[in-house]
Order: C-alpha cells, then sequence, then structure tokens
C-alpha cells in the first residue's frame, strides 16, 4: 500500500467510526454491540495470528499488559457505545480530537515529558474554552445529555492515561501479540458484563445495524489498526498530527448528510476553537517561527 492512500485510509476510518458507533447500538443495544465488534475483531486476529505463525508473549509482564489494555478496552469502550446512544457521531469524533492534548498532559506527568511549552499552554486554553462551549450548547437543560457527554469524555482521558502508561511498560512488546492478547481480555469483560447485565440477545437487527458492526470489527479494529501502524513508522509525527484535525470536521458532516444530526452555530464556534487549540498545541512553535519571520522582513 503507497503511503498517500495509507494515509487517507486512515482518515476515511476516523471520520467513519463514530457514526458507525451509533448505528451499531442504537439496533443492538450497546453492550451486545461492543461485545459483537470486539469478538469478530479478537477471531480475526487471532486467524491473522495463526496464518503468519506469530508467537504469542506469555511471559508476566506480558500478561499484565494484556489484563491492563483489556480492561482499558472494556472499559472505555462502554462509555462510548453508551454515550452513543444520546450525542452525535460528530461530537464524539470532535472529542476524541482532544486526545493528543490530554496525552501530552498525561506523559508530563508521568514520563515527565517537558510539553508544556508556551505555545501548547495557549493551545490546551483555546481548545478547553471551545469544549466549554459545546458542554454549554449540549448539555444546557438536558441532563441525559451532559450525562453521556461526560461518560465519552471521561473514556478518551482515561485511554489517553492508559497510552502513557503502555507507553512506559509495554513498549518493548511485540504490537500484534499485544493488540490480539487485550482485545481477547476485553471480550472476556464484555461477556461477562453482558451475561451479569442483559444475556439476552437482539430480537432483530437490522441490515444497517449489522453492517455497522462488521465495519467496526473488520476496517475500523484490524485494518485500522494495523493501517495506522503502517504509516507511523514511516512517515513524520508532524504529518500524524494533522489527522484529529481533519476528521472531526468530516465526522460532523458525515453526521449532518447520512444521520440528520444538526449542529448549531456555536457547536461549529466549538469545533473551530478546539481544531484551533489542537493546532497550536501541535504545531505552535511553527506559527511562532513564521510569526517572526514576517515581523523581521516587515522591519527591514
Amino acid at each position: 500500500m503507497s503511503l498517500p492512500i495509507a494515509y487517507a485510509a486512515i482518515i476515511f476510518i476516523w471520520a467513519t467510526t463514530p457514526l458507525a458507533v451509533k448505528w451499531s447500538a442504537v439496533d443492538a443495544g450497546f453492550i451486545f454491540a461492543v461485545l459483537s465488534r470486539m469478538t469478530i475483531a479478537a477471531v480475526l486476529c487471532q486467524i491473522i495470528i495463526i496464518a503468519l505463525r506469530s508467537k504469542w508473549e506469555w511471559h508476566k509482564r506480558a500478561l499484565s499488559m494484556y489484563l491492563l489494555s483489556g480492561f482499558n478496552i472494556f472499559f472505555s469502550m462502554l462509555l462510548i457505545y453508551w454515550g452513543a446512544l444520546t450525542i452525535s457521531s460528530g461530537l464524539i469524533a470532535l472529542l476524541f480530537g482532544l486526545m493528543p492534548i490530554i496525552t501530552g498532559v498525561f506523559a508530563t506527568l508521568i514520563l515527565k515529558e517537558k510539553s508544556f511549552t508556551p505555545q501548547k499552554l495557549l493551545g490546551i486554553g483555546i481548545a478547553f474554552s471551545g469544549l466549554m462551549i459545546i458542554f454549554y450548547t449540549s448539555t444546557a437543560g438536558d441532563a441525559q445529555y451532559a450525562l453521556a457527554t461526560t461518560a465519552v469524555l471521561a473514556a478518551i482521558i482515561w485511554h489517553s492515561f492508559s497510552t502513557v502508561v503502555f507507553k512506559r511498560f509495554a513498549s518493548d512488546l511485540p504490537v500484534f501479540s499485544l493488540t490480539t492478547g487485550s482485545i481477547w481480555v476485553s471480550v472476556f469483560f464484555l461477556a461477562t458484563f453482558w451475561l451479569i447485565t442483559d444475556g439476552k440477545f437482539p430480537a432483530t437487527i437490522s441490515t444497517l445495524g449489522w453492517s455497522s458492526i462488521l465495519y467496526l470489527s473488520t476496517i475500523a479494529s484490524v485494518i485500522g489498526f494495523t493501517v495506522y501502524f503502517y504509516i507511523l513508522k514511516r512517515i513524520e509525527a508532524s504529518k500524524i498530527a494533522l489527522i484529529p484535525l481533519i476528521t472531526p470536521v468530516m465526522a460532523l458532516l458525515l453526521g449532518q448528510y447520512l444521520n440528520g444530526e444538526q449542529p448549531d452555530t456555536r457547536v461549529w464556534a466549538g469545533t473551530f476553537l478546539i481544531l484551533s487549540g489542537l493546532s497550536f498545541y501541535q504545531f505552535g512553535s511553527y506559527f511562532t517561527k513564521l510569526l517572526i519571520r514576517i515581523s523581521e522582513r516587515a522591519t527591514h
């Protein structure tokens, strides 16, 4: 696969995943939808491991990482799928756009990375103001909407924290072994939770619902993960950082035209501020250098 095609593919996958999550959760119920998705993904990963004759890591630290990562998938997916029953797919994608900033905060606190330059702090402030506008617009007078939005944001914060922890303790583990083991553990947690809370198969699931589950299992989970790591090893971090700036807008537009979601002007204003803040956070040093060059030329 060429890099431009892989790059376009990951943008498409990340932009369409929130809408597929919403469609699958509405039809199948949020617990059964995520359980079906992860079970199919686990089976596919296992088939790939067998086909490639890859080896699992079975030492104590690897098993600990499977357990922790699997619980991370279980917990964050449940919150996201539950929130998707109420909030729009575009808002889910927009909240996910905050992940680089949240991960950067945890990286500073846990890994002691020096991430907080003045430009990054400015970006965090701008993004936070946009988030507050989104919360005010989306949750005013609607407790359920507020709770659903908070649940998705909590899932993103938890996932960002887990990412930093895994970077510290699991960076040397084989990626596919870690992925497959984590997915199988998440299936165990999800199946247990489903049996305790419900345990019933949905009476009917529409073609759109099943198609969404299959899309999330194959394209969004297995292929999306593989393509992401493919480009991660081959292009600069600055180009990867552009992805969260593109996908929320695409997801908002897809939700509007395919699912009848109608974000008002304040939501778009909040979106603009969040993406502006993320731009400053990722590329603030470039903006500063550009302004310095412009001012120097103006004075000569």
